[in-house]
């Protein structure tokens, strides 16, 4: 008899063949990237290099975050460090479905770097709020800035999937603030997973677990009512994170520049890629893959040429998600196989 496909293996099939499907249809289509090499004459590369350029930006500047908020609490903790453990946390964002094994395996990484526990969840969960906090602000003001911009150029389900997007962001927002300050909220709900996973057997010794947690838990809200205080610490990192998330908004019109187009607003093209992130952010598939180049087509062919825009797709997807997968996989063996095989495995 056949061997049953599991829901799993399946799941992972469909992860690698969309994304590859996809890149073959941007390359071979007509109007696609080899068409593009063949007949552009005046293709500007600069600009692809700028593009690349702010892409390695963003991830320098996520590694430097990284590394303020870890060296606040461990002193022997270095930029070189942060570098890898954000090397490590690209890698497998790209290659996990919602970018969800990123931080488990940036904390994976950072215990083997001799980092304590608690420091590394709370860097880690600190610089996440950051994150979260700015980009749903930014893309709020993207929203409020030019919606009857896009409003009048948009299919309504993907305005939809936009506003829907900003809102799912708010409520994480929400969630994880109770989550890093309300003390007593936070122990309620760890202990009601605790006792589910004990009466399903998955865990033994619930209690011994539960004292590791509440003593990790005490650090972790003393941690983020700190940050808070630090007002210094907080403005320089938001900073930094508006300027990250720039960086990374901008490819899209570096591209634009790239083919020689002139006439767009810069700001249009940075609320577009925006509106890009809100919408396929919640595709589980690594990468967001298809709903990131749907939204992509839809936003961008205002701005580009339907001769020119599946190559402009190829083109980004190549700079913010494939060029992630082969530049830092070397960074992916941060421990022996067996071991890295069980940390994925936790987090599935």
């Amino acid at each position: 008899m056949a061997k049953k496909i599991s829901g799993k293996a399946l799941f992972n099939i469909i992860s690698l063949t969309v994304p590859i499907g996809l890149v073959i249809y941007f390359f071979t289509s007509e109007n696609g990237l080899i068409d593009l090499f063949n007949e552009a004459t005046d293709f500007n590369w600069i600009w692809v290099l700028i593009a690349v350029l702010c892409q390695f930006g963003n991830i320098g500047i996520d590694a430097y975050i990284l590394y303020r908020f870890t060296s606040n609490y461990d002193k022997n903790y270095t930029l070189a460090k942060a570098i890898k453990a954000t090397a490590v946390g690209q890698f497998y964002s790209v290659i996990t479905p919602g970018a969800v094994g990123g931080q488990p395996m940036q904390i994976y990484c950072m215990r083997k770097q001799n980092v304590d526990m608690g420091i590394a969840s709370s860097s880690l969960m600190q610089k996440f709020l950051v994150y979260q906090t700015t980009i749903t602000l930014y893309s709020l003001f993207a929203l409020l800035c030019n919606f009857d911009l896009f409003k009048g150029n948009l299919i309504g389900i993907m305005l939809i999937l936009a506003i829907f997007g900003f809102f799912s962001h708010a409520v994480i927002i929400v969630v994880l603030y109770m989550f890093s300050f309300n003390r007593k909220w936070t122990e309620s709900v760890i202990g009601i997973i605790f006792k589910f996973l004990s009466k399903m057997k998955i865990i033994k010794n619930p209690e011994e677990k539960s004292d590791n947690i509440a003593n990790q838990l005490d650090f972790f809200h003393k941690s983020n009512t700190n940050l808070y205080k630090n007002k210094k610490m907080l403005l320089t990192t938001c900073v930094l994170t508006i300027t990250q998330l720039t960086l990374i908004f901008v490819i899209p019109y570096a591209i634009y520049k790239a083919f020689n187009f002139q006439g767009a607003d810069p700001f249009d093209m940075i609320t577009g890629q925006a509106f890009v992130v809100m919408v396929s952010s919640f595709m589980p598939l690594p990468g967001g893959s298809g709903a990131a180049e749907g939204s992509f087509y839809v936003f961008f062919s205002m701005f580009f040429t339907e001769d020119t825009i599946k190559s402009a797709i190829l083109i980004w997807r190549i700079i913010t998600y494939f060029l992630n997968i082969v530049i830092f996989a070397p960074f992916s063996r941060i421990g022996n196989k067996y071991e890295t095989q069980k940390a994925l495995e936790s987090i599935q």
